[in-house]
Parts: C-alpha cells; sequence; structure tokens
C-alpha cells in the first residue's frame, strides 16, 4: 500500500447480470474531498452500469435479425425455385 494514498470507491452488486457479479468504481479526488450528494454519484454509477449493458443486448438484437433475414431469404428462395420447377414441368 502507498503511503498517503487514500481513495473512496463505491461497490455495487449486480445480482441480474451473467457476466458480472460486482462493479467497482474508484472516485476522483475532487469528488472525495467534496461532499457530493451520495445519490447523485449512485445514479451516475448505475447510468454507467446500464450503458455498458446495453451493448449485449444490441448484439443480440442484431444477431436476431441476421437469423430472421436469413431465414425470409432461405424461405423465398424456396419459393421461388419451387415456381420455376413448376414453370418449367409444365
Amino acid at each position: 500500500m502507498i503511503r498517503g494514498a487514500r481513495k473512496q470507491m463505491i461497490v455495487i452488486r449486480t445480482g441480474n447480470s451473467q457476466y458480472f457479479d460486482e462493479a467497482y468504481f474508484v472516485l476522483r479526488r475532487e469528488m472525495s474531498d467534496k461532499k457530493g450528494d451520495q445519490t447523485d454519484i449512485l445514479n451516475e454509477a448505475n447510468r454507467i452500469l446500464s450503458e455498458s449493458g446495453s451493448d449485449t443486448l444490441r448484439r443480440d438484437k442484431q444477431k436476431l435479425w441476421r437469423w430472421l433475414f436469413f431465414g425470409a431469404g432461405t424461405v423465398c428462395g424456396a419459393a421461388v425455385a419451387a415456381v420455376t420447377t413448376l414453370l418449367l414441368l409444365l
């Protein structure tokens, strides 16, 4: 431990994440000197956590759309092949 170094830290336990159990936020020196509102600090920490989790949701939605378009393309391709085959046989 370094002498004279004093940091304040917020620990948030996230029980709903599949990747993280806890998040650690180290306050800046300016904030540790001021007596800021604890709810503001916790709201900011929660905002950062929610923004970091949105990337996972965005990727999941992109995967879903990709599979939906793939399925729609496959069905359309099969329909065009069936119609073409029927027209050639008649």
